[in-house]
This record gives structure tokens, C-alpha cells and sequence, in this order.
């Protein structure tokens, strides 16, 4: 083989390797997408922002987007002057169509210098652009500004929906038939985004030239849905006129009369009744619209309702919006305040969450009301769109209007399921907004403790402790709820932490009536001869409440029988003040000493005849109570049931004497 050769099949083995590895490679990333993406979702301040970024650093096609906005004032207010600068720049940059936009331009204009536009036209030709090939080829006039904005795709679109919503009926006539035709990223039409802004103009210029009435969006929602929220009824009016029926249904059996309930509208509702919508349609979960109205507390339209002879057809106190809570199958009310990144968010719609996001859209933004867009993708169950608000830096700590985070609205709700999928998300289990305590505290529920499950095995704190020094072990004991304390104690929790009046979790427990639940703080180690800080004991406190199996344990831990709080009280004396009579009789079974007097000169009959406790009364006395033992008033026993009209008690005190 000869040198030649040699170098040939080199120079093919190099080039096939190097188109081998340019295939391999990705793609570069375009930089307009973010704007593109804002454009396609009406985020028009985000979209120049964005395109005014890119321009600066010398993207000819962002110049050209952003000129084409500023002339036709889609997003903006029309400037033409600066629309031109940009297209200018654009063309100089080597773009074709910005160089056909400004031959456009300069052809209507009288005060143009001589020959300009025929200079752009040709270097936009010789640039490659076709339709600046086509008219010098053919002669015929350039078009005008908006017939060239229309004709870019990324324009047309928000520049209509724009329109719409502005009442710019010049320009939905000049962009028609697009106008009767387009949908935005969620498949509404100019109509329904007229209905929403409330422009009659726009709404009646787009159906004398075509425009769908019945066209419904990507969950099945009617122009006519959006106009029973408002209330100035004539867009209803308008739209019933022309022919919207009112007894369609949205992609969850919802009627045009669901929409009005939600937004309380009263008179829509009798609108739509005598134009014949059924009162008796139901949703796909089974509710008519005056469940709908009771659920979000809308009495002008249960008024209304209940006056036409609407019945409610089940409960409404737990349904989802009565607690707060977002309905994703609700998609009626977004059309007021949601912006695109919310709706998208309650769709779990993760392809345009994704690009709303490289748009610029904020993943800790919020909406009017207060509303996070983790705690709308939280209350949707739109776990994959949480995730991804997450991955774009969303603070999970970020509180709600009433200073809640949402892990700890989920724990609160007693949600597992919800608190599982925030977790897998990758908040961790203490996350909580700087007035609210760790989620952990949100979680006891008596009997269910699978929220707390989750969040101790994701590793929560048990140390935290709220403003009164109480840990998640001291509210569990207190809630006698013994499946948590386990739990918490198999976390490590110390039993014998101290709240700020020096209380355990023994003594809430023994307070709490759970026998189960003192057995398992005594079997971890706790303390049962600790006394809080003014002297109680764990057996003060089971003395305390009606419970007596709850004494057992903790007397058999030997804590002295007759021990003496701060005032001087025994737990015998608790129970008779308290007139806990089965109590009394298990601590007198166990020895107690009836006579044993407080600071006082109180005794367990003194105090048990002073609440006419008759029953303990005869307990005591059996048991060998002094009835002669004087208070330091000088009081007896008898003398304090006369003085509060016992006389039975009085007179057995004093006949046994």
C-alpha cells in the first residue's frame, strides 16, 4: 500500500471516529427553552426577562422574540422604537427573519431612509430566509407588523390568549382563524381565557368568528364553568345566549352548578336553574353541588339551594376542602387566582412542571392566598411534581397562612400514606417552619400510630421538646396512648426527661388513666419516686382520675403509699376530693392511711364530705377515718357537710361519732 493510501484510509478512520463520537455527544441545551417555556405559559415578565438575559449575551433569536413582543405588545406595551433596536441587532447578528421583520417595518414607513427596506430584505435573503427569497422574487408587498408576529410559533399562541384577555378585539380579528383555534399548554381556548378575565368584547368577537362554546380544557371544564364563578352574571349570560349547554359535565361528572356553589354565586345559580341545569347532577365521589357549597362554607348559594328544595345528599364536615385541603378533582376555582406553575402542580402535569420550572417559574412561590406549591403538589398528591419543586430548592419548611410547614400539616391530618411520599421526597422528619413544632408532636393519634411510625424510622428527633418542655414522649404518655410510647421508647427516648414543672412522662401517663402505657415507662427505667414541682408523685396523679387499675404498677414500684405533695395532699386524700370512689377503695385495700392531714389540717373525710361524697364517706369511716379530726379552721368533717347542705352525711358523720 503506498503512502497515499496509507494517509486516505487514516484520514477515514479519523473522521469516521470523530462523526462515531459526535453522535455519541448530547445535544447542547437551548438556551431559549426556559423563555420559550414562559411565553407558552403566559409568564410574560418571566419570558422578557429571560429573553432580555439571553439577548444581552448576544442570542440573536432572543433579540428577535423579544423585538417581536415589544412591537405588537404581546406581554408588553407596545414600543416600537425598541422593537426595531432589537430587530436590528438581531439582524446584524446574522437573523434572517429579524431582517425580514425590520424590511416590514420600514416599508410603511414614510420617514424610513430611501432604499432601507429593500437592504434588509435582501440581506434577510441572502441570510437563507425563505419567505424574504419568496417576495423578492415575487414582487408583492411585505406583510404587515402583525401578520409577521402571528407567524411565529412561539408567539401566536400567548399573543392570542393575550388578546383575549385584554379585550384587544382588533387583533383577535387580524389573527383569526388562529384565534378561534388555539389552545394554550392546557388545552383552553381564547374563549375560556375571555370567560375567566370577564371580557365580553373578546368573548363575543371570538364566537361571531367560530369559537367552540362547548370546547372543553384538558380536565373538561367549559367556558361556561369559568363564567359561573364570577359575579357580574353577563359573561354567563352571554355564553348561555349563545348556545353553552349549562348540563355539561368536567372529567369528574361536575355540572356548571358545582362552579357557581364554589364561588358563591347565588344569582348564577338561579340563572342556570331557569335555564334549566338539573339540581340533581352528582360528581363522580357521589356529592351534588349544595354538598359542594356546604364544604367551602358558601351560604349565599346553600341559601340559594336549599330555597329551590336541594337536599344535601352526605356529609360534608370531613370532605377535603372542609379541612383545608386542596381538591384536585376542583379545577373550577384555579381559573381565579392559580398561576400556570399551580395548575400544573395540581395535575401532577410533571413535563410542564419540568419547563415552568426551566422557565424561571418559582418553586417557592405562592399564590394570592398563601398557598406554597409544595403544599398544593402536597394536597393534589402530585408526589412527582413534589419531588421535583424539592429538587429545584423548595423549602419544605415554608409555612402555610396559619404558620404550618407541610410534613406537619400531613402528620397533623393524620395522613401516613402523604407523610411516606414527603419523606421518600427527601424532606427530612424534623423539617418545620420556625413557629411550629417538629412534625412528630403533630402525629399522636390514640390507636393509629402510623405517621409517627414513619417519621421515627426516617429518624425524627424524640428530644425536641415545645414551649413547655414537653417531649414527644411526655404527650404520648399524656394521650394514654401506649402503641406511641412504645414506639418512641424504641427510639431511645429517656423516660425520666423533665418538663418545666419538673413532670415525667410517668406522671402523664398515670394522669392519663392508661395502665398499659405506666407499665412501659416503669419497664424502660422510669423513675416512679420522682415528684414534679410541687411534690406530686406518678400516684398523685393516678389519684387523680378514675382509673384504680392504673395504681397497681405503681405502687408495686414502691412509691411510698402515704407520700405527701407540696400542700400536704396524699393520694388517698386526691381521690376522696376528687370523688374518685373506686380509687379510694383500691388505695384503702392497699393500707392507705385515712387520717393523715394536710398543711391544712385537711383529711381525706373533710374533704370527701365537702364535695357530698357520701359513698367514699362510708368507705373511709369503715376503714378507721377519724371523724372527729378538725381542719386548722376547726372544722370537722360533719360540720363542713352541714355547712354545704349534706345533711344525710352530716348526720351519719355524727351519729357514728
Amino acid at each position: 500500500m503506498t503512502h497515499r493510501a496509507l494517509a486516505l484510509c487514516f484520514c477515514i478512520a479519523v473522521g469516521t471516529s470523530a462523526y462515531a463520537a459526535s453522535a455519541r455527544r448530547p445535544a447542547p441545551p437551548d438556551v431559549l427553552e426556559p423563555a420559550r417555556a414562559a411565553l407558552r405559559t403566559l409568564q410574560f415578565d418571566q419570558a422578557i426577562r429571560l429573553l432580555t438575559i439571553a439577548g444581552d449575551a448576544g442570542n440573536r433569536e432572543a433579540k428577535y422574540l423579544l423585538g417581536l413582543m415589544y412591537l405588537n405588545g404581546v406581554g408588553a406595551t407596545i414600543d416600537v422604537a425598541r422593537g426595531r433596536a432589537l430587530e436590528q441587532a438581531a439582524a446584524e447578528l446574522g437573523s434572517g427573519p429579524a431582517a425580514f421583520v425590520l424590511a416590514a417595518e420600514l416599508s410603511g414607513d414614510p420617514g424610513a431612509a430611501p432604499g432601507a427596506s429593500r437592504q434588509w430584505l435582501e440581506r434577510s435573503a441572502k441570510d437563507g430566509y425563505a419567505r424574504a427569497v419568496d417576495a423578492l422574487k415575487s414582487g408583492r408587498p411585505l406583510p404587515d407588523r402583525e401578520t409577521v408576529g402571528a407567524s411565529d410559533p412561539n408567539l401566536r399562541t400567548a399573543w392570542i390568549i393575550d388578546c383575549a384577555r385584554k379585550g384587544d378585539v382588533a387583533d383577535l380579528r387580524r389573527l383569526q382563524p388562529a384565534s378561534v383555534t388555539v389552545r394554550d399548554e392546557f388545552g383552553r381556548t381564547a374563549l375560556s381565557h375571555a370567560a375567566a378575565s370577564g371580557s365580553l368584547a373578546s368573548a363575543t368577537a371570538l364566537l361571531d368568528m367560530g369559537a367552540d362554546v362547548q370546547a372543553v380544557d384538558q380536565a373538561g371544564v367549559t367556558a361556561l364553568m369559568i363564567a359561573a364563578e364570577r359575579p357580574d352574571a353577563s359573561m354567563l349570560a352571554l355564553l348561555l345566549q349563545r348556545g353553552a349547554s349549562a348540563q355539561a359535565q368536567d372529567g369528574e361528572n361536575r355540572t356548571v352548578l358545582f362552579y357557581a356553589a364554589w364561588a358563591n354565586q347565588a344569582a348564577n345559580i338561579a340563572a342556570l336553574r331557569a335555564a334549566g341545569t338539573s339540581l340533581e347532577a352528582r360528581d363522580s365521589r357521589g356529592y351534588n353541588a349544595l354538598d359542594a357549597a356546604l364544604a367551602v362554607g358558601a351560604d349565599a348559594a346553600v341559601t340559594e339551594f336549599r330555597s329551590l328544595g336541594l337536599h344535601a345528599n352526605r356529609a360534608t364536615a370531613e370532605t377535603a376542602r372542609a379541612r383545608g385541603k386542596f381538591d384536585p378533582a376542583h379545577p373550577g376555582e384555579l381559573y381565579r387566582q392559580w398561576t400556570p406553575l399551580a395548575l400544573a402542580i395540581s395535575r401532577n402535569d410533571t413535563v410542564m412542571v419540568q419547563q415552568l420550572l426551566a422557565g424561571g417559574g418559582g418553586p417557592n412561590a405562592r399564590l394570592g392566598t398563601g398557598e406554597s406549591m409544595l403544599q398544593i403538589a402536597a394536597d393534589s398528591r402530585a408526589l412527582q411534581c413534589l419531588a421535583l419543586l424539592l429538587m429545584h430548592g423548595a423549602d419544605a419548611a415554608a409555612p402555610d397562612r396559619a404558620g404550618h410547614s407541610v410534613l406537619w400539616l400531613a402528620a397533623s391530618r393524620d395522613e401516613p400514606g402523604l407523610v411516606k411520599a414527603l419523606l421518600d421526597a427527601g424532606i427530612r422528619p424534623d423539617t418545620h417552619a420556625g413557629a411550629e413544632l417538629p412534625p412528630l408532636f403533630a402525629a399522636p393519634r390514640r390507636g393509629r400510630p402510623v405517621v409517627a411510625e414513619a417519621l421515627l424510622g426516617a429518624g425524627a428527633s424524640v428530644d425536641s421538646t415545645d414551649v413547655e418542655g414537653h417531649t414527644p414522649l411526655m404527650r404520648a404518655a399524656a394521650a394514654g396512648d401506649a402503641l406511641l410510647t412504645r414506639l418512641i421508647l424504641a427510639a431511645h427516648a429517656p423516660p425520666d426527661v423533665e418538663d418545666h414543672l419538673h413532670r415525667t412522662a410517668l406522671l402523664y401517663a398515670a394522669l392519663s388513666g392508661s395502665r398499659e402505657t405506666v407499665e412501659l415507662l416503669l419497664a424502660a427505667g422510669a423513675d416512679a419516686r420522682r415528684a414534679d414541682a410541687q411534690g406530686a408523685t406518678a400516684l398523685h396523679a393516678a389519684a387523680s382520675q378514675a382509673h384504680p387499675e392504673v395504681l397497681a404498677p405503681l405502687i408495686s414500684a414502691e412509691i411510698p403509699l402515704n407520700s405527701r405533695d407540696g400542700r400536704g395532699d396524699t393520694a388517698l386524700l386526691a381521690a376522696a376530693a376528687k370523688g374518685h370512689a373506686e380509687v379510694v377503695k383500691a388505695l384503702l385495700e392497699r393500707k392507705a392511711d385515712p387520717n393523715v392531714q394536710n398543711n391544712a389540717g385537711e383529711t381525706a373525710l373533710i374533704a370527701a364530705s365537702r364535695g357530698g361524697y357520701a359513698s367514699i364517706c362510708r368507705l373511709l369511716t369503715a376503714a378507721g377515718a377519724n371523724r372527729a379530726l378538725r381542719n386548722s379552721a376547726g372544722i370537722s368533717a360533719a360540720d363542713v357537710a352541714r355547712d354545704r347542705g349534706f345533711t344525710a352525711i352530716a348526720q351519719e358523720l355524727t351519729g357514728g361519732a
